[in-house]
């Protein structure tokens, strides 16, 4: 029997609370860790903040617009992945293939 590599793949997923508003699966070779970041935080922008909120999140840091609304956090406790946002949030983790 031959043994196959074993096929991880990234599962993105936006919630509003506990509603599920998207889900996708990439397999994981095809966007790096870097990249997912800026996915994340792309994908947070676009369904919960507006304008002035986006530019705080890249003003410099001490200044009265930044904000952290757009950080991309790793999780903790659980499968390796990140997570950007409040609410609605984004999430990114490591699946394996069944």
């Amino acid at each position: 029997m031959e043994s196959r590599k074993e096929q991880r793949y990234w599962k993105i997923q936006i919630y509003n609370g506990t509603e599920l508003l998207y889900e996708r699966k990439i397999q994981y070779g095809q966007i790096t860790e870097s990249s997912m970041n800026s996915v994340l935080r792309v994908l947070v922008a676009k369904h919960s903040l507006d304008e002035d909120e986006i530019i705080g999140c890249f003003a410099k840091k001490r200044t009265k617009i930044h904000n952290q609304l757009l950080e991309v956090t790793r999780i903790k406790n659980g499968p390796y992945g990140f997570a950007c946002g409040d609410n609605p949030y984004a999430v990114a983790v490591v699946e394996r293939a069944l």
